[in-house]
């Protein structure tokens, strides 16, 4: 589930036994939470941690000394990167990040 919903670009966390789903109210209550349709959450995608509302976020900054060392990292490489890209966009992005082709695309 969580490799097909990373594919969509949707958050995923597996596991969720102790969700309790209300359809007919559109709601879903774990532990002392209700969480109701149109709530804001945020998702934790390392930890799996749910929060509600929306937690502030904050682009990473990469060190001078970080860029030198992942070019040093590209001279020396002996192997490649391929992507899975099922669209345009997704190897475009790929590419982005460093792939040097793609993998594996799904039809």
């Amino acid at each position: 589930a969580a490799v097909v919903a990373r594919g969509m670009g949707k958050p995923c966390i597996c596991g969720c036994e102790a969700l309790k789903i209300n359809y007919a109210q559109k709601e879903v209550h774990v532990a002392d939470k209700v969480i109701r349709e149109g709530d804001m959450l945020s998702i934790d995608g390392s930890t799996g941690q749910v929060i509600l509302g929306i937690v502030p976020m904050k682009e990473p900054e990469l060190s001078r000394e970080f860029l030198a060392f992942l070019g040093w990292a590209d001279e020396m490489k002996r192997l490649e990167v391929r992507a899975n890209a099922d669209t345009p966009e997704d190897a475009q992005k790929a590419r982005e990040f460093g792939a040097t082709g793609i993998g594996l695309c799904r039809t």
